[in-house]
């Protein structure tokens, strides 16, 4: 059984989507597996009782979480599993703020975990972790409160990628990359490199994240309509497109991710 808690600081609303806490309490099984998909965006995450999660690489062999590290974008589903008792936090950034906030390029991040230990101005945040929900994102507040004085967004390249960003989630992954040249008003060429540093991975790649999660999250709301529906009005060209994308991502059809439970992906996909 899982059970997770979110926090939405309104004072870090431009850098800082939600804080959220996650439980895993034991019912006969050891552990808590899950197939995690990519979300299109960055995390930190505390382990506050110790090294109890595993995941599985790109090469599809098992890691084992660091205690405390940045989450960076995934362009496959990965394997997780989570042992009995487990606490965790996460901190989820928007899709492009993670640079902004740490200066790192945020393709150093993807498919890697990165300890915290190694971005000096993110070793603090791991003595922000209590046992209570409350107090811990408190004390994040207060922490990242502090490093977002140094924050300008105003700057020409956060604008541009800040304006992408919007228009690719408010069109749920359904934009093409002319329409966001022609609003930034930059080349294609400057601009992929921007976003690669942003948010960790190309244009094309993000907006199809944002699609899949779009139709998982629109199933999920209307489970009575059938797939092949639910394909159409979540904007795909046919169900055969549908089925090639969801494949490329999780390695399984839709059919398939549908029939098992799956609560932290549904839980991430309706934020």
């Amino acid at each position: 059984m899982i059970t997770l808690r979110t926090y939405t600081p309104l004072t870090l609303s431009p850098i800082v989507k939600s804080m959220w806490q996650l439980k895993v309490y034991g019912e006969g099984e050891t552990v808590y597996r899950e197939d995690i998909l990519p979300d299109g965006h960055h995390e930190i995450i505390f382990h506050f009782t110790g090294n109890i999660a595993k995941r599985t690489t790109e090469q599809a062999t098992w890691v084992n979480e660091p205690d405390a590290f940045f989450a960076g974008q995934t362009l496959h589903s990965y394997s997780l599993e989570l042992e009995n008792n487990a606490l965790l936090y996460g901190i989820r950034f928007h899709p492009h703020t993670l640079n902004l906030l740490f200066g790192f390029p945020a393709h150093l991040a993807t498919n890697n975990l990165l300890p915290i230990y190694d971005i000096p101005a993110a070793n603090i945040l791991k003595d922000c972790i209590t046992p209570t929900f409350e107090e811990t994102c408190s004390n994040l507040e207060k922490e990242l409160m502090q490093l977002c004085k140094g924050v300008d967004l105003s700057a020409n390249k956060f604008q541009y990628i800040n304006y992408a960003v919007h228009e690719i989630i408010k069109h749920k992954g359904d934009v093409s990359i002319s329409h966001l040249l022609k609003g930034t008003g930059v080349s294609q060429r400057h601009f992929d490199t921007l976003f690669n540093q942003s948010v960790g991975i190309n244009p094309k790649p993000f907006c199809n994240i944002i699609k899949l999660n779009h139709f998982i999250n629109y199933k999920n709301t209307y489970p009575q309509k059938r797939l092949i529906e639910c394909c159409y009005e979540s904007n795909f060209f046919d169900q055969s497109h549908l089925i090639k994308l969801f494949k490329s991502v999780t390695r399984q059809s839709p059919k398939e991710y549908f029939r098992n439970y799956n609560h932290i992906n549904d839980y991430f996909s309706a934020l």
